[in-house]
């Protein structure tokens, strides 16, 4: 029979890491505690306190291994540790709560937010807020070359709101030809599959639609005016253009 892995000291579970468990068969709280020096073994492997007193298993645990707030996670916005295993830190919980976040994960234990400009709060030249400093980029171009545009303006498809498009710009009159012209920024690559997903899907709408939209992507923003400069001028009405770039 196996040996049972149970903590010497709380008879909680013992700690078990990549599928080793500890030697000294400590829980996670306790293998804590060691950690800090706020207990420590003897030559006998008994553990004791800070009083050098030896510490037995307990019949009533202390109250703080009952708390799931004894678990430390760390937010996975800015690495501060967080309470009762909530992945977010109470300030990024108020600044992402009503925001749709696109997230890599690697290793099976690390996150990282993509774009933490997400759904952020850039003022451009002419007043207008948008998400991110790449859209601030087009928008401002936009204002100085004297093209009349709209942030976002909504598309309708069908009778329920919440299905409507979005194209980051609209241009309407584009140049005085009485023809509307919309910029589609594509921020991420197609290593994110639900943006690319969603980029799929809004190009057969908008192509559906037969909307003229001229796509840009963080390629562009390199060098922003002389992407757009070439974009803005080499392009087909009624088509999806430049969206494989």
């Amino acid at each position: 029979m196996s040996e049972e892995l149970k903590c010497p000291i709380c008879g909680k579970p013992t700690r078990v890491y990549m599928g080793n468990a500890r030697k000294d068969k400590l829980c996670g709280y306790h293998a804590d505690m060691l950690k800090k020096g706020e207990i420590s073994v003897n030559d006998k492997g008994e553990f004791l306190d800070k009083d050098g007193k030896v510490l037995s298993a307990v019949k009533e645990e202390p109250e703080a291994l009952n708390q799931e707030s004894s678990v430390v996670v760390k937010c996975i916005a800015c690495g501060r540790e967080t309470t009762n295993g909530n992945l977010f830190c109470k300030s990024c919980y108020y600044k992402y709560k009503d925001k749709k976040l696109l997230v890599s994960i690697s290793k099976c234990k690390e996150i990282e937010i993509m774009d933490e400009a997400y759904e952020g709060m850039y003022r451009c030249k002419d007043g207008h807020i948008v998400k991110s400093k790449s859209e601030k980029d087009i928008d401002n171009y936009l204002f100085d070359h004297g093209i009349p545009h709209a942030y976002e303006r909504s598309i309708s498809i069908d009778a329920i709101k919440e299905h409507d498009l979005h194209p980051d710009f609209y241009l309407p009159n584009f140049k005085g030809t009485g023809k509307d012209v919309y910029i589609e920024h594509w921020g991420y690559n197609s290593n994110n599959i639900e943006y690319t997903k969603s980029k799929k899907y809004k190009i057969k709408k908008y192509s559906e639609l037969g909307l003229t939209i001229v796509s840009t992507n963080e390629k562009d923003i390199t060098d922003t005016e002389a992407a757009l400069e070439r974009k803005l001028n080499h392009f087909e009405y009624g088509k999806i253009n430049f969206a494989d770039e």
